[in-house]
């Protein structure tokens, strides 16, 4: 009973994360241009990761909606240290880095969204 329990807890988790990456894909952030405000989106949003002064005035702030994380793989197998038997990493290990997922506005400089971009890059 306790794997199938398991399985449950699981596909109800995977549901809500899939839920949550929906939410913002699902903004109509085109239907936002020209009214939607720099105020509004920190309220809604939170603070920027990032925030660039552009020429006339223009504001460019970015959010990372969803950070990668590295995820690594080692090989493993039995060995033994003097008089103790365990498992030693053999080589060789792998680390990838997931990309970053983020949110580009662009704001005039009334602070009303002018251009919007979201996509992936590799962190920092």
């Amino acid at each position: 009973m306790a794997p199938h329990l398991a399985g449950l807890v699981c596909a109800a988790l995977l549901g809500l994360i899939g839920a949550g990456c929906q939410a913002l894909q699902q903004v109509d952030w085109e239907g936002r241009v020209g009214q939607y405000s720099y105020k509004q989106a920190v309220a809604e949003l939170g603070r920027p990761e990032r925030e660039t002064k552009l020429a006339g005035g223009l504001r460019r702030v970015e959010w990372i909606t969803n950070s990668g994380a590295s995820a690594g793989r080692t090989l493993t197998g039995a060995g033994y240290r003097r008089a103790t038997v365990g498992v030693l990493p053999l080589e060789p290990t792998e680390i990838h880095r997931l990309r970053d997922r983020y949110l580009r506005l662009t704001f005039d400089k009334a602070g009303r969204l002018a251009a919007w971009e979201h996509g992936t890059k590799t962190g920092d």
